[in-house]
């Protein structure tokens, strides 16, 4: 019995979790369904920009670090090859056909390294899940410009995997 050959970009295009392919320079090379539904923007608006140019910080939030977490942990991915799986992070993004407009979201990341043929990282897949409906939900314990607690920051990467388990479920 022969094995049949997997067809990856289809596996890729059909996950439900939102996936982002990253060259070495932090340039969108792919981006699949779920992350443009997930962002609201389409995959012709991102494909072959700069990362932090199509997601910018949010200008109107003096304690916004998302651009610098997430660059950190992407050079850190470079750096070692190893995956990173980053704390919840906000991150709001900008509303597609609104300039200067940006809408809150609250992210649980991880970046994992594809090595490629010399062993070097030669892409990076960034999966998110969107965790805003569930911070939000918790909103009298934590305040604009306030760090998640441990405890907060627990429940809502648990609500990420438990929200991965049930989409996957769904499939």
């Amino acid at each position: 019995m022969t094995t049949p050959r997997i067809d990856y970009q289809a596996l890729f295009t059909a996950t439900p979790s939102p996936y982002l392919v990253l060259g070495p320079e932090l340039v969108i090379l792919d981006v699949n369904a779920a992350y443009c539904r997930a962002t609201g923007w389409s995959r012709q608006d991102l494909l072959g920009r700069y990362l932090f140019d199509a997601f910018p910080e949010n200008p109107a939030d003096p304690s916004a670090d998302g651009v610098r977490n997430l660059s950190v942990s992407l050079h850190r991915v470079l750096r070692t090859g190893e995956p990173d799986t980053m704390a919840v992070q906000k991150y709001d993004i900008p509303v597609p056909g609104r300039p200067g407009e940006f809408e809150e979201r609250w992210w649980s990341p991880t970046n994992t390294p594809v090595p490629g043929p010399d062993r070097q990282v030669a892409w990076i897949i960034h999966r998110v899940e969107d965790v805003t409906a569930f911070i939000l939900s918790r909103a009298g314990s934590v305040q604009p410009g306030q760090a998640l607690g441990e405890r907060e920051a627990m429940a809502a990467e648990l609500y990420a995997r438990a929200r991965e388990l049930q989409l996957a479920n769904e499939q």
